[in-house]
């Protein structure tokens, strides 16, 4: 894969470009790919396997996503997989406000006011 290969609009069998964050469409029809973010080029893009299927601009560039026509033979994301995926992103939110929450109290106890003492008379 090259810099331009992501920049420039991917040909026949995808999307028109569409305005904006792809709120969650492309998880939906693509549901085994991962994302990958390219901060250089303000581009995301989702792979499955070693196929790229969506790209998403963003930052200075107005924020605009295309995507890759799902497949002849496609299918939902089973049930108890996707059920399972929730239960970990889930578990993974508790994961990270817990070490916030830790973090803050850290934070607060360091930062309290010390004992002045008393001025010599």
């Amino acid at each position: 894969m090259q810099d331009h290969e992501l920049i420039e609009r991917p040909g026949k069998g995808w999307t028109p470009w569409k305005e904006g964050p792809p709120d969650g469409s492309i998880a939906k029809i693509w549901w085994a790919a991962r994302e990958l973010h390219f901060a250089k080029l303000n581009v995301s893009c989702w792979f499955d396997g070693s196929d790229l299927v969506a790209i998403e601009h963003w930052g200075y560039r107005r924020p605009k996503w295309c995507m890759k026509h799902k497949p002849k033979d496609w299918q939902p994301l089973p049930e108890v997989y996707r059920k399972a995926r929730e239960e970990e992103q889930a578990a993974a939110l508790e994961r990270f406000r817990a070490a916030q929450a830790l973090n803050r109290a850290r934070v607060l106890k360091l930062t309290e006011r010390r004992p002045t003492l008393a001025p010599a008379e």
